[in-house]
């Protein structure tokens, strides 16, 4: 597990900035629950949301369900800018699995050494899915902790089952984005492709309605903003969309294995 370890090193730096800034979002999210409980603002507060754009209501999971503990985490803290922060990682760091030693040109260097391409890729991966984790580890423990600071609680295996859902989703995405950096070479390019890829599949779900005639193109994403709403408010448990996501990501890092031990330096 040598390059696991190197490659988590590697990437310590930027994962505690980027891990330090999303976590102080979401306390600074959850401590807001304290101000939006007021009973003197739940009826202002409904008619503002009432007027607000559906895509907009849709990035933070609804909006509407805001008044009770589960539906603030639900919609405010698992959904919007903390999936959007995330994905935008997610894809930045996509790029040094591979696509950055190919830019500057120390693939070759590594694949000299005493190393399968398919352990190079396989570890790499695993290390990103490792940071991941953390991540989410991190927001997990912010959301009890903010809760417990402004004198409310929550359920933390609701909390945890709906963050990793959450998780399971971007690494569906880390997946898909491992395997397009494989066509790349450039690493400007395989930065712009990636965060355009991956704003790309979390604003589906914000933009097409299930109901719509293009509702299909739902099933290009693994995002659903609704299932961790969903879990949260009715403990409804996401089975199709968590064997969705794992499926996703499966295949994308098989395929991804499969493309990079055929390819060429």
């Amino acid at each position: 597990m040598a390059i696991f370890r190197h490659h988590l090193r590697r990437e310590a730096a930027a994962l505690i900035g980027w891990a330090v800034a999303v976590i102080a979002l979401v306390v600074l999210q959850t401590s807001l629950y304290s101000v939006v409980a007021s009973p003197a603002l739940a009826a202002g507060m409904t008619s503002v949301l009432r007027q607000l754009p559906p895509q907009f209501l849709q990035f933070v999971g609804g909006g509407l369900n805001v008044f009770s503990v589960a539906g603030w985490i639900g919609t405010i803290d698992l959904s919007g800018w903390i999936t959007l922060i995330v994905g935008i990682w997610v894809a930045l760091v996509s790029v040094s699995v591979v696509a950055s030693d190919v830019d500057h040109g120390t693939l070759e260097f590594l694949l000299a050494m005493p190393v399968r391409r398919g352990r190079l890729l396989g570890e790499r991966s695993l290390s990103l899915l490792v940071q991941l984790g953390l991540i989410y580890l991190g927001v997990f423990v912010a959301v009890i902790a903010a809760m417990a600071l402004i004198g409310q609680s929550a359920s933390d295996l609701r909390v945890a089952e709906a963050l990793g859902a959450l998780a399971l989703d971007q690494a569906a995405l880390a997946a898909t984005l491992v395997l397009i950096l494989l066509f790349l070479r450039e690493q400007t390019y395989a930065v712009l492709a990636t965060v355009t890829a991956a704003a790309v599949f979390i604003f589906i779900p914000v933009f097409v309605a299930a109901n719509s005639p293009v509702a299909f193109i739902l099933k290009l994403t693994p995002f659903d903003y609704a299932a961790a709403g969903r879990l949260m408010l009715q403990g409804t448990y996401p089975v199709g969309h968590i064997a969705l996501a794992a499926i996703w990501a499966a295949v994308a890092f098989l395929a991804a294995w499969a493309v990079f031990a055929r390819q060429e330096v």
